[in-house]
């Protein structure tokens, strides 16, 4: 059945809900789907698929009751039918954190402070990830040597005591290595934030480095600029914490990764701000 979370747009979802039930009813059409629903215009579900119509409160709620959505499944439904049709930023932004909040989460370890140590260099991170693909077989230079940019052996062995001792891996009896949680995340407060900001500096330093380290093919690179209203600086926010979320998620179900990749997403003004200036 059409994934209703995996959809930004209520239309798409509706075309995809309609094809699937055409191939498996044979008698299915715009008309019974519309008086399941109970909508006596036969045509108006094909007018909203096409978009030439828009949904009401009314509408959406017969339409979720003619799919039998359940109730995340009809409350993020009615969230993503007026997030796509609303007309301003502000109101974009109040549904799609809506959205953001009722898609179906999946497991993130949140980090506490205890082990903010994690984050006290940069490759700490890496070697987690290189760890569950690579078997160094205790060859601490060999591991060092396979990180970019390279760090010594004993640092790359410090790293792996201190990623046991925090409980971010652990060995198995064939001595290979393993991520205790797949996905992890961290919150910090403001009196914690520069041990973030700091590792973030860091990783900044790494991608700088890239560009003569790593050759155009095996990396990407992208810039733009905007003239944007606060709003939509919001809602850009939300949509790139979005988007993280997406990637982790498909870097999860990842069943033959080969390399550790480093994303580092920036969005900052280059300009001072004309609301301030009022």
């Amino acid at each position: 059945m059409a994934d209703l979370f995996a959809h930004q747009n209520y239309r798409e979802y509706l075309r995809e809900y309609y094809n699937e039930q055409k191939v498996q009813r044979r008698n299915f059409s715009y008309r019974a789907f519309s008086e399941k629903a109970g909508i006596a215009a036969p045509s108006f579900l094909f007018h909203v698929i096409e978009g030439k119509r828009n949904l009401t409160k009314v509408t959406v709620t017969k339409i979720s009751q003619a799919i039998s959505h359940n109730r995340d499944e009809a409350e993020f439904f009615e969230n993503l039918v007026f997030f796509n049709q609303a007309h301003s930023i502000t109101e974009k932004t109040i549904y799609y954190s809506r959205l953001v909040e009722i898609r179906r989460p999946f497991e993130i370890e949140t980090i506490p402070k205890d082990r903010f140590e994690y984050y006290s260099c940069w490759y700490h991170s890496v070697i987690r990830e290189v760890v569950i693909f690579f078997d160094f077989q205790d060859d601490f230079d060999r591991l060092g040597s396979f990180l970019v940019p390279p760090i010594k052996g004993s640092e790359a062995k410090r790293s792996i005591r201190l990623l046991e001792r925090l409980g971010f891996i652990e060995r198995d009896s064939n001595g290979l290595y393993h991520q205790s949680q797949n996905l992890i995340n961290v919150k910090v407060g403001t009196e914690h934030a520069f041990i973030i900001e700091k590792y973030q500096s860091e990783m900044l330093q790494v991608a700088l480095k890239a560009y003569d380290a790593v050759p155009v093919p095996n990396r990407m690179t992208s810039s733009t600029t905007f003239s944007i209203s606060p709003d939509t600086f919001d809602l850009f926010k939300l949509r790139l914490r979005e988007l993280q979320h997406q990637l982790m998620e498909m870097a999860r179900i990842d069943e033959n990764p080969g390399t550790a990749y480093q994303l580092t997403l920036n969005l900052f003004p280059v300009s001072r701000s004309i609301h301030d200036e009022r």
